[in-house]
């Protein structure tokens, strides 16, 4: 068996812990109503395992590429009336849908001034019910309604300034912004980063002062994000999950990682301080996927240069952590999973140009069949190929 150091999305990602209208209270002993927390104790030198031993690779599809619908760099993939929606916010700035197979089928709206368009594409969610596509035009600071097969259908106005936004009703949102947002009735020093709220604006619940400020201005890529019906929400740079409902804020799960102690923000934080934290302690980067048996982390090592990652099996109430190895070709190209499908599947995309790189690691390591469906018709041109891998806790 071979062994290989796999690339990590370093993302900059507070110990912020809070429920219902938060202002930076510690975790209430009474949680009555909620979903019991689960304190996730990681050791990174303990229940090391392969990448592989529990996960079961399950296939791979290679998204169309056509001269219509170029992928530069995927930022989310959503599922939809057994469609793959693909959202690049970074350099096509577009929405392309694909079939199972990954044979392309249309775009859903463009870059524009025009009504049914977006003139800044941030965050995409899905309505609760999975019908229509919205998009979070901060541009505009509107919210863009499209069917999945590129229908505009209405404009509703963002009830604050969000830059990622996820629906609990048809009516009610939990929408993020890291530099806070000043909500009526409150002290102008209260600007919460997350506000749960109606469209019309009117306030559910609340939480996570803003430190933002020009001394300290990162976040995490996507602390905000939806599995199935629940919505979970990472605040920057915490070690602590909270999930998000209509009626309040709670915390889901707890971090704690053996060696290192939590980075806690206020209005003293810097840049400085953030970067000489990290070159020291292992630290959660706010990527969390929910999965109906596991949920797995992503911990950030100063120095390493792989992913890695914790997975917490539901069922065993046991904390697993990776080593880097694996037997598979197809765990060669693992990184951070970008959605989930199904109920126990992770999904990762993977860029043509990387995989064409590997060629010669896939086959010393694996099946040639297999290695050569994957590599027919493929180019340094071709869209990023979706690998989709069960998890088996």
């Amino acid at each position: 068996m071979k062994k290989y150091k796999l690339l990590i999305i370093s993302i900059e990602c507070i110990f912020f812990i809070s429920c219902k209208e938060v202002h930076q209270d510690p975790l209430p002993a009474n949680t009555k109503g909620c979903k019991e927390m689960v304190e996730i104790n990681i050791n990174l030198d303990k229940n090391s395992i392969p990448y592989d031993s529990l996960m079961a690779f399950v296939k791979f599809v290679k998204l169309e590429t056509t001269g219509n619908n170029l992928i530069g760099s995927i930022s989310q993939i959503l599922f939809s009336q057994n469609k793959i929606i693909i959202v690049d916010w970074e350099v096509s700035k577009s929405i392309t849908v694909y079939d199972e197979s990954g044979r392309f089928l249309n775009k859903i709206g463009a870059l524009g001034q025009g009504p049914e368009e977006y003139v800044f594409l941030r965050h995409v969610a899905l309505t609760p019910d999975k019908s229509m596509v919205v998009v979070l035009d901060m541009g505009s600071r509107s919210m863009k309604y499209y069917s999945i097969d590129g229908r505009f259908i209405k404009s509703e106005k963002t009830p604050f300034w969000f830059s990622h936004c996820e629906f609990i009703t048809d009516n009610i949102v939990a929408g993020e912004y890291n530099g806070g947002n000043l909500l009526p009735r409150h002290n102008n020093q209260y600007k919460p980063q997350l506000v749960t709220t109606t469209l019309q604006k009117k306030v559910c619940n609340s939480g996570f002062q803003s430190y933002y400020s020009k001394n300290f201005a990162a976040t995490t890529l996507m602390p905000l994000r939806k599995f199935e019906e629940e919505v979970f929400y990472s605040p920057p740079f915490s070690d602590t999950i909270f999930q998000v409902t209509q009626n309040r804020l709670q915390a889901r799960y707890h971090l704690k990682i053996q060696g290192t102690t939590p980075f806690v923000i206020d209005k003293n934080t810097t840049k400085k301080s953030w970067d000489e934290y990290i070159n020291k302690n292992p630290f959660f980067n706010g990527d969390i996927i929910e999965l109906k048996d596991a949920a797995i982390f992503h911990i950030f090592e100063p120095h390493l240069k792989w992913l890695r990652f914790a997975i917490y099996s539901k069922k065993k109430k046991q904390v697993f952590t990776c080593d880097g190895t694996l037997h598979s070709p197809f765990f060669y190209l693992f990184d951070a999973p970008k959605a989930r499908y199904k109920e126990n599947m992770i999904v990762i995309d993977t860029r043509a140009t990387f995989i064409l790189e590997g060629k010669h690691a896939f086959y010393q390591l694996g099946e040639k069949s297999l290695i050569d469906n994957l590599y027919h018709d493929l180019t340094e041109d071709s869209n990023p190929v979706l690998f989709f891998y069960k998890i088996k806790v």
